[in-house]
This record gives C-alpha cells, sequence and structure tokens, in this order.
C-alpha cells in the first residue's frame, strides 16, 4: 500500500520500526495531498447529508477517534455540530492538534481549507473565508475537546465518562490497530458504546491491504479488510444496515460509509 492519509493509531506488535518525528514529516509531505483528495471526497457529502436529515439539535456532538495529527473533521463539520472531539492514541499526534488550537503549529492548514470550501461548493475566494472556516473548526473542538483514545479500552475515550455522542467518526484507524478479524470486532463495539442509538456513524476504511508505506519502506502493518467482513462487523454492533451510504474508491483501495445505529 503506497496511500499516504493513514494516521497512526496504535502501532502494533508487528511493526519493526517506527519514528513518529519521520512519520509526521512524511505525513505533511506527499501525504497530506493525498489524504485531502481521498479523504475529503466523502467528508463534506456526508456532512451536508446529515444536515439534511438531522435536525440542529439532534447533531450537537461528534467524536473522531484516531484523528491523528489531523484536523479534517473538524474542518469538514465546522458548521454541522456545537462541540467536536479530537482523539488518538499517539500523545504526539494530539500534541500537533493542541498547537493547531493555540496556533503555534508551523502546518499552513489554507491549501486543505480551500479544497473542503471547493468540494462544499462555496465561494471559497471570498475574503477572509479561509481564516473564518478555520476559527470556526478551532471553535468546536475547544467546546469538544483533544483526548487520548485507544480502542483496545472500553470506553475507548477515558475523559468521555461514557457519555455518548449524536456523530461517530474514524478514518483508517482499526486495520492499523488490530492484528485480527475478531480484535477488530471488538474494538468496533468498543467505539460503538460512544454513539447513542440514532446517531449516524462514518468510517473510512483501507480494503484488502496488509501494510502502510511511505513509499520507500513498511511503517507499519495493515489487517486486511473485506468489504464483506466491514459490513458484517457493522452489523454485528447495531448498525442499521438498510441505511448505509458508501462509497468505494477502487483505484484508491478505500471505502467510505456512513450509516444510524440501530
Amino acid at each position: 500500500m503506497s496511500k499516504s492519509n493513514g494516521e497512526v493509531h496504535k502501532p502494533n506488535d508487528y511493526v519493526t520500526t517506527f519514528d513518529p518525528d519521520a512519520y509526521f514529516q512524511h505525513y505533511f509531505g506527499k501525504s497530506i495531498e493525498d489524504g485531502t483528495r481521498v479523504s475529503l471526497f466523502a467528508l463534506p457529502v456526508f456532512a451536508h447529508l446529515i444536515v439534511q436529515t438531522m435536525r440542529p439539535n439532534e447533531r450537537q456532538t461528534l467524536l473522531d477517534i484516531g484523528a491523528g495529527p489531523t484536523v479534517y473533521s473538524a474542518l469538514c463539520f465546522r458548521d454541522v455540530v456545537k462541540e467536536i472531539y479530537l482523539t488518538d492514541y499517539v500523545e504526539k499526534n494530539l500534541d500537533r492538534v493542541k498547537e493547531w488550537l493555540a496556533g503555534s503549529t508551523t502546518y499552513d492548514w489554507k491549501p486543505t481549507i480551500k479544497v473542503i470550501l471547493r468540494t462544499e461548493g462555496g465561494h471559497f475566494l471570498q475574503q477572509g473565508i479561509i481564516e473564518t472556516s478555520e476559527e470556526k473548526a478551532k471553535g468546536v473542538v475547544k467546546c469538544g475537546g483533544v483526548c487520548f483514545a485507544d480502542v483496545h479500552q472500553n470506553p475507548v475515550v477515558p475523559n468521555m465518562e461514557g457519555r455518548q455522542v449524536d456523530i461517530l467518526l474514524t478514518i483508517f484507524t482499526l486495520e492499523s490497530a488490530c492484528q485480527t478479524y475478531e480484535q477488530y470486532k471488538v474494538c468496533m463495539k468498543n467505539m460503538m458504546n460512544h454513539l447513542r442509538p440514532g446517531g449516524r456513524f462514518i468510517l473510512g476504511s483501507v480494503l484488502e491491504d496488509d501494510e502502510y508505506n511511505s513509499g520507500r519502506s513498511v511503517m507499519f502493518t495493515l489487517l486486511n479488510l473485506t468489504e464483506t467482513k466491514i459490513l458484517n462487523a457493522l452489523e454485528e454492533v447495531g448498525i442499521d444496515m438498510g441505511s448505509v451510504k458508501k462509497y468505494v474508491l477502487n483505484d484508491e483501495g478505500v471505502m467510505f460509509l456512513m450509516a444510524t445505529k440501530f
């Protein structure tokens, strides 16, 4: 796999080497371009669908499990919810998000925001719209939080104290955190405990691949998952399969979907 939009969540036991600084530098190089192109294909569409199908009082909170060092979900859902919780297993990733909130990051998110605004169909060249959009995103994260998460534990996010949210989102997380399909199903169940009945679940997953690499070397191993296995796991944890809306990008080897929890 040569995709560059996976996050660091929980490097598993069969990772040979992992250098967080090297990963971060790579991630924000070519990978930010690939991540935007692939991940942001679906997220603004799902955000729009949620606005169309959920009343404002039904979509107050969003939890992103495994956000990595990125703020994609905050940028895409800045006008959809009131509170966003960005979580990850790796402290360095959480530090990068906190730097962004504090205005001390060295990474410029403006090109990514332009892509999001184009996808939304907005007037992205309107004066001040990029800065306003970023400030809105920061505002909803400040109302929520930046928290540690471990998908192998229940609760996944200890700081949430059992609280359930309206929207649960996870992109390219479990395939890097799990070694077996049984583990995957347990972690999926753990995550789903944070989503209220009637809430929306958004998933981005790599399909039928077993490694993440930088184009030069393997950075960590992935659990090989088929679309059928993923859908079966979702059905077991109480997802309404009749509500599934999915996009399969065969050229990229990824699938995005949104569904409702019973």
